[in-house]
């Protein structure tokens, strides 16, 4: 047996009260008082083979790449103690804090193959996760590895750590002031070798977001830069590039500004906290304009001097709790963009302040009285209010972004105007959300990637949860229908009728393919848990965690509200996450249930026919991201022509003609696919300008709008077997 050459942190977090999680995003408090152990594991390699002399040349390649993340994982005390470590991953730290013991895993070590490093401030193996102090380490472990792994790999094991080297010490050309916002690129540029890149604190704190803008974009540009240098790279047909760009916004709990405070808080403490809370609500940038003494006290502290004469600041323990979130939440993207090395842009805190156009459009988009061009108006505002949050600087970034974009953020990014269309129909787009942040974390611990073959999606499960007497019971079966004839050669359908939580359940554990389709009824109410009907059980998906233990990669949810823009974060999209699925497809708005099944169908019968197609066309693998991506621009395509032909604008010919233009171009990899379709309908003799308006409008109303991809998608890679055998032959 080989060994594995990774090196993975096992942070333990002990079992703490979810009550007690912090107050206005949901950590686990013993989580943001390990922070620094993530920021450590960051700046360590993340393979025994990177820093040698043949890894050094390929480590930002396989980074860029996204086949040696940082691995990191934080783990209860007793899950770490439920099983010992396995020989052939020896690698691997167990970082205690300090409320933790190492004589208590002594037992569990002693079991163990190959005994763990324990990382404790005393009594471990490690009191430092130094280079030199874990590179001693390791060559101490290749020592004590047992037999049954291959004297081969453990020999090749110690000379690789015993070469170890750090990269090569390089230089940026200028110096940033030190700040958060900036942390999570100087992370990324420190594993390229650049050092020496801060002068000291930011000097430039307040309310004016230029300053740290300007940092923000210019480090981001700097990532860009070496990215361009790298190229391509052969193995990337195999291992798909994750997203460049990750669009990041901290954000509150939805409900945070307006629980109300306990009845018997202090007087004083209850001033200061209205205040506090204030603050935070009104902040646009990434500082505070305090302009009144009140203020300043809350938010900065007071000067204490103690009976023993020491000075101290005695600040608000909300500021207190805040700044210790956003700590974290500045490690958790460092993680990330370290592991691929990618750039992290901090968005301010305005954009967190958009909720209230996005509710406007959500309750005229819910409305009755269906106006095509209602909601056209209140998407402009939407749209136009995202434009005023996202700094003008940033549309440069997001330009130069190639293999997509990750919004980690509660806000409707997805929908930023950019040259003329959402940001999700420009560029490949999936969504980490922040709230809750436990869920958070989850979501950006090391994953590993979900490799499957276009034969795998030989069986796909559907879940129909209607009852039979209701009107829209029959539309998905008959949407399927018409296009059976085309996928039965690859793929069988199961229908299982769902009708209660027990159901759902056993399905759910039952079935091993990779993608599940709901269909049914959803709804979400402003203060409660979003719900998923099942004939006449209304089910919470969050509380089935400790009963589900198989659930499928790809969830679709083709029900209404399943991540509604305009409520809280206990979404069931969020739900099927924390079950363990990788990519949850969810709707933001009730959904017409004819175009809901219509999409539906048509992704089954993209997973059977493109994939396979794009895969022998392309020489490569594809992501689920990618899937996704292209089948909302066919559909936003279609609606599009759809109005066209009603309008008429153009003819039947002219709509099958341009629609097959429009679709080869969308999955022809073709820049800008709606610019063809554009040129097309141009050549008809009709006005760019009209037929830009005419976008717009279909775009305000078509289904297209309501999808949201959730989750990690992009570690969903789908690829031919014999293709990647050929591929790899080649190469040797």
């Amino acid at each position: 047996m080989d060994l594995d050459p990774g090196i993975n942190f096992i942070i333990v977090i002990p079992d703490g009260d979810p009550t007690l999680a912090t107050p206005t995003q949901g950590f686990a408090w013993s989580l943001v008082e390990m922070r620094w152990a993530i920021r450590a594991a960051s700046l360590l390699p993340t393979n025994i083979f990177d820093l040698t002399d043949e890894g050094r040349e390929v480590l930002l390649a396989k980074r860029v790449s996204g086949i040696s993340p940082v691995s990191w994982y934080g783990q209860s005390p007793r899950a770490i103690r439920s099983m010992p470590l396995p020989a052939f991953a020896p690698f691997t730290v167990i970082v205690l804090p300090e409320s933790e013991s190492p004589q208590d895993y002594e037992e569990w070590a002693k079991s163990s193959p190959v005994r763990p490093t324990i990382a404790a401030k005393s009594g471990g193996d490690l009191s430092d996760l130094s280079f030199d102090a874990v590179q001693a380490q390791f060559l101490k472990i290749c020592d004590r590895i047992p037999d049954m792994i291959s004297k081969h790999s453990v020999d090749a094991a110690r000379t690789a750590i015993s070469e170890w080297k750090p990269m090569p010490s390089r230089s940026l050309g200028y110096q940033v002031g030190g700040h958060n916002t900036i942390v999570p690129n100087l992370i990324a540029l420190s594993v390229a070798g650049y050092d020496e890149m801060v002068s000291g604190r930011f000097q430039e704190v307040g309310a004016n977001p230029k300053p740290y803008v300007e940092q923000i974009v210019r480090t981001s540009n700097s990532i860009f830069d070496e990215r361009a240098k790298l190229g391509e790279r052969d193995i990337q047909r195999i291992f798909r590039r994750p997203p460049d760009l990750n669009l990041f916004a901290p954000a509150f709990y939805p409900d945070f500004f307006t629980t109300p405070l306990r009845l018997d808080m202090d007087k004083a403490l209850r001033r200061s906290t209205l205040i506090v809370r204030q603050m935070f609500e009104r902040q646009t940038g990434y500082g505070f304009n305090l302009t009144t003494e009140a203020q300043k006290s809350a938010m900065v502290g007071n000067i204490v001097q103690g009976s023993d004469g020491q000075i101290s600041v005695q600040s608000h323990p909300l500021t207190l709790a805040r700044t210790s979130e956003l700590d974290l939440n500045t490690e958790l993207i460092s993680a990330l963009t370290a592991s691929e090395f990618s750039v992290g842009a901090r968005l301010p805190n305005e954009i967190n302040r958009t909720i209230g156009s996005v509710r406007s459009f959500a309750q005229q988009y819910r409305s009755k009285e269906r106006s095509p061009r209602k909601r056209l108006l209140a998407f402009r505002q939407v749209q136009a209010r995202l434009a005023g949050a996202v700094p003008a600087e940033f549309m440069s970034l997001i330009k130069r972004s190639e293999s997509g974009i990750r919004i980690i953020s509660d806000a409707h990014l997805e929908w930023l105007d950019v040259d003329g269309l959402p940001l999700f129909i420009r560029k490949n787009c999936s969504r980490i959300p922040v709230t809750p942040g436990n869920l958070f974390v989850d979501h950006l611990a090391s994953k590993r990637r979900v490799h499957l073959a276009p034969g795998d999606f030989s069986s796909v499960l559907v879940l129909s949860a209607l009852k039979r007497e209701d009107p829209i019971a029959s539309l998905l079966e008959m949407a399927f229908g018409v296009f059976e004839p085309r996928w039965r050669d690859n793929l069988t359908v199961i229908y299982k009728i769902v009708t209660s939580e027990a159901e759902l359940v056993d399905a759910l554990n039952g079935f091993e393919g990779p993608m599940v389709i709901f269909d049914g009824h959803g709804s979400h109410t402003a203060d409660e848990s979003a719900k998923l009907h099942l004939g006449n059980e209304a089910v919470d998906v969050w509380g089935l965690r400790d009963r589900i233990h198989n659930i499928a990669p790809i969830v679709v949810l083709s029900a209404c509200d399943t991540h509604a823009a305009d409520r809280n974060h206990a979404t069931t999209a969020n739900g099927f996450m924390s079950l363990g699925a990788r990519a949850v497809l969810s709707s933001v708005f009730p959904l017409n249930a004819v175009d809901a099944a219509s999409f539906a169908a048509r992704l089954v019968y993209r997973v059977s026919e493109f994939i396979p197609s794009a895969i022998r066309a392309f020489d490569r693998a594809i992501t689920w991201t990618e899937v996704i991506s292209g089948l909302i621009r066919m559909q936003l395509l279609t609606d599009y022509l759809k109005l066209l032909l009603a309008k008429k604008s153009i003819d039947e010919d002219a709509y099958t003609r341009i629609h097959e233009e429009g679709n080869h171009a969308i999955n022809g990899r073709e820049a800008d696919p709606f610019g063809v379709v554009l040129d097309e309908l141009e050549k008809s003799g009709l006005s760019r300008s009209a037929l830009k308006l005419e976008l717009e409008t279909a775009l305000a109303n078509s289904s297209a709008l309501s999808y949201l991809l959730v989750g990690r998608p992009e570690t969903i890679i789908i690829d031919n077997r014999d293709r990647v055998v050929g591929q790899l032959n080649e190469l040797n």
